[in-house]
């Protein structure tokens, strides 16, 4: 489903204009999660996923530095689902309905960098919580922290 399905969140301008000030740049930017957050189903999803880290580490009490891999990790792979969207937004806004070859391959170049994210993700997610997981579950060897 493209961006042109979608029905506008807000009033189309005629002319571009400028945030005139820091307050205003920051409440455009806000819209811009609200619009992720209502109109894309998979940043939603990393939303869950980075609110489910968040439980997990504050039940298994992580360290300040597996704090600091955590923040990075989710942050890279929500960051990455921006990006996903800004190409796909830009693609669907060149090239409207036709079909075309360049912009499937942007596309799927697009979603192919939020997969990598995402398994990045994953990776240092599992090395930094195993430890804190086998311990809950009373698994003792040499790699325990």
């Amino acid at each position: 489903m493209g961006l042109q399905d979608k029905k506008p969140l807000w009033p189309k301008r005629k002319t571009y204009q400028r945030n005139k000030n820091f307050f205003v740049a920051l409440f455009n930017a806000f819209n811009g999660v609200w619009i992720m957050l209502s109109r894309e189903r998979n940043f939603r999803i990393h939303i869950v996923i980075a609110l489910a880290v968040l439980w997990v580490g504050i039940q298994f009490h992580l360290s300040r530095s597996d704090w600091l891999w955590v923040t990075i990790a989710v942050s890279f792979a929500i960051i990455a689902e921006i990006l996903n969207t800004i190409i796909e937004a830009i693609v669907d806004l060149t090239v409207g309905d036709r079909y075309d070859d360049l912009a499937k391959l942007a596309k799927d170049v697009a979603a192919a960098g939020v997969v990598f994210a995402v398994m990045i993700e994953f990776a240092i997610l599992a090395i930094i919580l195993q430890p804190y997981l086998w311990h809950w579950l009373g698994i003792h060897n040499l790699f325990n922290y």
